[in-house]
């Protein structure tokens, strides 16, 4: 699964992406947040055209930052953890009430739908839609030579 670090208070998370740049402060958040200090800094010192230093820092407390899941292109990802990121079909795992029975099927994952039933989801077989445990893109169909 692929996870990246995301500030709990959006506006805080905005100021230092405008200010930094979002590449460049996600990098820094990267490295700091396995280290032994209780907060994050940013700084960053630049000359202007005028041959003028700006510098400018940060530092945050590292409560301010949360460990999430996001989606993966490429893999499995587990509902309702992580949602699609779009309306489109997807291949979703399903687990028939308590029995360990896990389904395989193509679903259609609407967030404004009305004809979706589990949350956004409208399965083609509702006897499997009981419960959604994970979604990911659908392979290419196979194309015969």
């Amino acid at each position: 699964m692929k996870y990246r670090y995301e500030f709990k208070n959006k506006a805080l998370g905005e100021a230092v992406y405008t200010i930094f740049g979002e590449e460049f402060a996600r990098d820094e958040i990267e490295q700091q947040m396995p280290d032994f200090d209780d907060f994050i800094r940013i700084e960053v010192d630049e000359w202007d055209a005028n041959n003028k230093l700006f510098n400018s820092h940060v530092e945050f407390s590292k409560t301010e930052i949360e460990k999430t899941l996001i989606y993966d292109t490429s893999g499995w990802n587990p509902y309702p953890e992580v949602e699609p990121p779009e309306s489109d079909d997807y291949l979703v795992t399903l687990q028939n009430g308590d029995l360990a029975i896990v389904y395989y099927v193509a679903a259609t994952y609407g967030p404004s739908a009305s004809d979706c039933q589990s949350g956004h989801w409208n399965v083609a077989n509702p006897v499997y839609s009981e419960a959604i445990l994970a979604f990911r893109e659908l392979p290419e169909p196979y194309k015969s030579k």
